[in-house]
C-alpha cells in the first residue's frame, strides 16, 4: 500500500461530508427483464484445487472453481438474464474477463432449491507464484455487481510504483483501463495513518486505453449515457465492505461545481497527465474495503485494490438464497 501523501488536494469539511453521504446501493435498472431472471449475484464458494480435480490449500491451488449465487429469488428454468460475466483481476493488473462460459446447476442447501453457475477450472496458480493475488468480481452489463472475492496467501495491495503513462490515447478510446495508482490512509486531519488504524483513504485514479499505457488526454471528458441507478456520473468510484455488494460513489464531472475540483494532473518527463481524485472516505480499521473505478458509457477494464491489514476472503457459510421459483 502506497504511503504518498495527497494532502494537497483534501477537501474542506463540508465536502467530506457530502461525499460520505452519497453511497448509492445498486438497484435493478428500469426496463430490465424479468425479476425472475435477473440475478443480483454473489460469489459464495472458491474452490482450489490441483490440475487433477484434488481439493488444496489456497497456498497449493494450480486452479479454482468458483460458484455465483443469487441473493435474490429467481427462477429455476434458467441462467440470469441479463448474463453474468465473471472478471479476474491478477495483483495491480486491470481485471479481464475469464472468458469461461459458466455451468449452471441445481442446489439444495439446507432444503432450498436455487441454481448456481459454476465457472470451473479458472487459473489461480498460487503454487507457483505464492506473492500472487487473484481477485474476483461479477460484471451485468458491464456493471460490477455484487461483493468481491480475494483468492490469495497475502491479498492487501502493494503498489509502490504507481504505473507511469508512455504516451497518450485518442479523445476518444472505445475502452479503457482504470488503475488505481495510490491509495492514501490517514486520519480525520489528513495525517497519515497506517492501514489498521486509518479512518478515511484518499483514493487516486488513472485511466489508460485499454490494453496500453497511453493515458486518456487531458481535455478527456468521459459522458454520461442514459440515466442509470448504477452510474449517477461519468466516473464512480465502486466500493465493496468486507463481502457486501459493491456499491457507487460519484464525485466528479458536472457535479465539481458544487463539491469542487476532482480532476488534477501530474507531470511525467515533461508531459501532463489527468488523474481523477476521491477524497477523505471514510473507513474502519479492522474491515475490508476492495475500490474499483468504472467510466461510463465506455467498456472498462478496472484494477482492484483492496485495503485491509488482511484482506483475504473468508465466507464459510454463505447464506441461502430465497427458493426459486
Amino acid at each position: 500500500m502506497s504511503a504518498i501523501s495527497m494532502r494537497g488536494i483534501s477537501l474542506t469539511s463540508a465536502m467530506r461530508l457530502l461525499i460520505a453521504l452519497t453511497l448509492l446501493l445498486p438497484s435493478a435498472a428500469s426496463g430490465a427483464p424479468d425479476s425472475s431472471a435477473a440475478w443480483m449475484p454473489e460469489i459464495a464458494i472458491v474452490w482450489p484445487h490441483d490440475l487433477q480435480g484434488r481439493q488444496t490449500s489456497v497456498s497449493r491451488s494450480q486452479l479454482v472453481n468458483v460458484s455465483v449465487w443469487p441473493t435474490s429469488q429467481v427462477s429455476c428454468d434458467g441462467g440470469p438474464n441479463p448474463p453474468i460475466d465473471l472478471f479476474l483481476a491478477r495483483n495491480s493488473e486491470p481485471a479481464s474477463s475469464i472468458g469461461i462460459a459458466p455451468r449452471l446447476i441445481q442446489r439444495t442447501v439446507g432444503g432450498v432449491r436455487f441454481p448456481s453457475e459454476e465457472f470451473e477450472n479458472v487459473p489461480a496458480n498460487l503454487a507457483v507464484d505464492p506473492l500472487a493475488t487473484y481477485t474476483f468480481v461479477s460484471f451485468v452489463n458491464g456493471i460490477p455487481t455484487g461483493n468481491v472475492w480475494v483468492h490469495a496467501i497475502d491479498s492487501r495491495t502493494f503498489l509502490p510504483h504507481p504505473v507511469v503513462p508512455t504516451g497518450y490515447s485518442g479523445s476518444s478510446p472505445s475502452a479503457v483501463d482504470t488503475r488505481i495508482q495510490i491509495v492514501f490512509p490517514h486520519d480525520e486531519r489528513g495525517n497519515f495513518a497506517p492501514v489498521n488504524e486509518a479512518t478515511r483513504v484518499n483514493v487516486a485514479v488513472d485511466v489508460f486505453e485499454h490494453g496500453t499505457l497511453n493515458s486518456v488526454p487531458i481535455d478527456f471528458e468521459p459522458r454520461m449515457t442514459e440515466p442509470s441507478q448504477f452510474l449517477t456520473g461519468p466516473l464512480a468510484l465502486y466500493v465493496s465492505e468486507d463481502n457486501a455488494p459493491l456499491r457507487a460513489i460519484t464525485v466528479v464531472g458536472r457535479q465539481a461545481e458544487v463539491l469542487g475540483e476532482y480532476r488534477v494532473t501530474y507531470t511525467v518527463n515533461g508531459h501532463v497527465f489527468p488523474r481523477w481524485v476521491f477524497n477523505d472516505l471514510p473507513v474502519q480499521p479492522g474491515r475490508q474495503y476492495h475500490f474499483l473505478v468504472i467510466v461510463s458509457g465506455i467498456r472498462t477494464y478496472p484494477s482492484i485494490w483492496t485495503h485491509a491489514a488482511d484482506g483475504r476472503t473468508s465466507l464459510a457459510a454463505p447464506a441461502t438464497p430465497p427458493p426459486c421459483v
